[in-house]
């Protein structure tokens, strides 16, 4: 039976390392990558250093420019507005006076009400195309005269001053002539749809990009916004949910179907205080490593020479993205990608067949044949939630199964049942020892992965618009599990006489102590894991995480090879009797850590799939170099512990 479940496990993840190699072919082989300069600070960029421009920011790498919907108050800001009062109008003679009157408008009660003068021919513009929507919400009305364009609220308030009314449609002509793309930033205040149903249709951009904590339409017309965007061509940049999340992004995303470029930046403060080697390995972790496809840049503004030292930023930056195959300039949004229903329920078959196996391992393989009932009730269970269309509870369930499932056979298997230790053998025996259950725990690990990884293989993961629920759970289970089997030891021990001798025993002061280091360890553990970690990265470790990538281009993770896999490489090398050794169960648990973090690397599905098998291997080769130190001073320590012990002793 165990054989036909290995077979099981082995024919299934096949299939589903398949399902990966098209994901990889229709999703991670896309290597455009636009580079998008911050319209706002551009602007502010070109009043500090005025020898700055387009062209040269062009010349210099940025593909695109954004471009932001601006609300009456900016446009005040700018001059291209002015608020008249009675006075103004006054000076301004006879034919202004008279033509207001003509309209109903008196100039001696103006305290309810606002006239603005419009200064701007392209503002002027935009006006007449708002003017329908402005009527209809605002009672507001556009007034000529032969000196003045006129803008009038009959009911003011100063909460008006964030209507939208256009763009810098002299920024926006520039960029386009320069054959720049536009990305137009759109928010959600008062009449944020309007103006951008209107402004779409003069400015005609190719990327839309929210500003602000929402999308616009959000909450009760993000179906209007979805038609606006399919109507225009728009393509999504949906920013990244860690630097911004959106209300409504996720929502949006579905309704027009995945068109979408994930979207990365970098807050002003941040960029002020990183210099250009810390900015480009940002973005270039972002598009290696999370699929990220528009590179949102705010310049430097603070300090000196801004104008060379932000056209070298670019510039390294673009050759940079050039030097690892990427093409600035030439993003493409890919099609909604998913393996099939078929392909699903093949990998559910395999993590049932593993989930069997493990069962089989806590009851000693005496009830085999009945367990089978579990592929049956599996079976059941995922065609009833693909009849209620559940297909992405199913898709969780079987990842979470998996990731629970094989870290926990990885280290039963090739490390607890195991009844000798390396340092039991001698020369080549040792280390083939080593080296094959290590690499069988680590392969296992991986088989899990990809299992993990197919069965969230579609774009509401890839682009993160659903996420791997049960993170931390999938953590956790692991170690409850693998302690269970370590405390039980099935088949060694008879049950019903050492449950009573377990809850008889005397606790000592050594055991707290344990209890407490495993349960600092367990707070630091869960604190650092999940999409939002509680716990903070050190510096320390962020330098290091820097110089590994600096070297092997994908940095391995610290929880698999400076602590897990080198612990079970040490477990291994130990001798048996030593493993049942109460001082040896914390050392289990961390052991255990590298296993799990292998499954968990493959449950991030932004990630290049290419990118996850890179970093598992190169954990998987540093462990060993990692685990010889630990081996080294093991062996040191027992020298000297037993000289000087027979000595003093």
């Amino acid at each position: 039976m165990k054989k036909i479940l290995i077979g099981v496990i082995l024919i299934t993840f096949i299939a589903a390392a398949f399902t990966l190699t098209a994901r990889v072919d229709n999703v991670d082989q896309n290597y455009g990558v636009e580079i998008v300069m911050d319209g706002e600070s551009y602007a502010e960029l070109k009043s500090l250093a005025p020898e700055i421009s387009l062209q040269k920011l062009k010349d210099n790498g940025i593909t695109a420019l954004a471009v932001y919907q601006q609300s009456l108050e900016d446009f005040l800001d700018r001059g291209s507005l002015k608020r008249l009062e009675a006075f103004d109008i006054f000076l301004a003679g006879n034919e202004l006076q008279t033509r207001l009157e003509n309209e109903g408008i008196e100039i001696d009660q103006l305290d309810n009400s606002a006239i603005f003068a419009v200064f701007s021919a392209s503002l002027k513009d935009q006006l007449e195309n708002l003017e329908a929507d402005l009527k209809a919400e605002y009672s507001a009305e556009l007034i000529s005269t032969s000196d003045y364009d006129l803008l009038y609220f009959p009911n003011w308030h100063e909460s008006l001053e964030d209507l939208s009314l256009g763009y810098n449609s002299n920024q926006a002509a520039e960029a386009q002539e320069l054959g720049l793309k536009i990305a137009y930033r759109s928010n959600n205040k008062v009449n944020s749809f309007s103006a951008l149903k209107n402004n779409l249709e003069l400015l005609q951009p190719e990327i839309l990009i929210f500003d602000g904590e929402e999308v616009t339409g959000y909450p009760d017309k993000i179906e209007e916004t979805a038609a606006l965007m399919r109507d225009y061509n728009l393509t999504f940049g949906k920013i990244e949910a860690f630097i911004a999340a959106q209300s409504g992004a996720e929502k949006l995303a579905v309704l027009n179907d995945y068109d979408l470029l994930r979207t990365h930046s970098m807050q002003q403060d941040e960029v002020e205080q990183a210099d250009d080697r810390e900015i480009i390995n940002r973005y270039l972790l972002s598009v290696r490593e999370r699929n990220v496809k528009l590179i949102y840049h705010k310049p430097y503004l603070k300090g000196s020479q801004l104008t060379s030292r932000n056209l070298d930023l670019l510039a390294s930056l673009s050759t940079s993205l050039k030097a690892e195959g990427y093409n600035p300039g030439s993003s493409e949004v890919v099609n909604y990608y998913s393996n099939s229903n078929w392909d699903l329920l093949a990998i559910l078959l395999g993590v049932t067949a593993a989930g069997i196996l493990l069962l089989n391992y806590f009851t000693t393989f005496k009830y085999s044949k009945v367990m089978n009932i579990f592929f049956l009730l599996a079976a059941g269970f995922a065609f009833f939630l693909l009849q209620l269309d559940r297909e992405i509870l199913l898709r969780q369930i079987t990842a979470l199964g998996a990731a629970v499932i094989f870290p926990s056979l990885a280290v039963i298997i090739f490390l607890l049942e195991k009844d000798k230790g390396a340092e039991e053998l001698e020369g080549s025996l040792s280390l083939s020892y080593i080296f094959f259950n290590f690499t069988a725990a680590v392969l296992t690990a991986l088989i899990g992965g990809v299992f993990v990884s197919g069965a969230l293989n579609t774009s509401d993961f890839i682009f993160k618009i659903n996420d791997f629920r049960g993170v931390k759970v999938a953590f956790l289970m692991p170690l409850i599990i693998i302690s269970l089997y370590y405390f039980v030891q099935p088949g060694s021990k008879n049950l019903k006489k050492e449950i009573p001798k377990i809850l008889e025993s005397v606790i000592k002061i050594k055991h707290l102590i344990l209890a407490g280091i495993l349960a600092l360890i367990a707070i630091i553990y869960v604190g650092r894991t999940g999409n939002f970690p509680l716990l903070p990265v050190p510096a320390w470790e962020l330098t290091v995480r820097s110089l590994l990538e600096k070297i092997l281009y994908v940095r391995p993770r610290f929880k698999e090879f400076l602590i897990g896999h080198p612990l079970f490489i040490f477990s291994l090398y130990i001798a048996a009797k030593k493993r049942k050794e109460l001082y040896f169960y914390p050392i289990l648990m961390l052991a255990s850590v590298g296993v799990i973090t292998t499954v968990n690397t493959f449950s991030h599905l932004h990630t290049p799939v290419m990118i996850s098998l890179l970093r598992t291997f190169h954990s998987y080769w540093f462990s060993f170099i990692v685990a010889l130190i630990l081996i080294l001073f093991y062996q040191g320590f027992n020298y000297f512990y037993q000289k000087y012990y027979n000595l003093w002793g």
